[in-house]
């Protein structure tokens, strides 16, 4: 239990150091506009919207990526993205 317990505060504590980006825009659960840069799910971030805060997991906020891993501050999920 306190392994589990270290490992989700060891978590949460690199989340908040992490760079948040705000989305832009977003459109139909698929394209979203993230740092001026134009991502697009692989399937849907459901429910995603504009105002709502990123980190990247995986990938690159510049768009310099083949595809990303986001996660979703505000709804607490994860979304795999292509980088445009």
């Amino acid at each position: 239990m306190k392994k589990i317990i270290f490992t989700t505060c060891i978590l949460l504590s690199s989340l908040m150091a992490a760079d948040s980006y705000e989305i832009e825009v977003a459109h139909n659960d698929e394209l979203f506009i993230i740092n001026g840069e134009k991502f697009e799910a692989k399937t849907y971030c459901l429910g995603w919207d504009s105002g709502e805060y990123v980190i990247f997991l995986d990938g690159s906020p510049y768009g310099a990526c083949a595809s990303a891993t986001l996660y979703n501050i505000n709804r607490k999920e994860k979304c795999e993205v292509w980088c445009e």
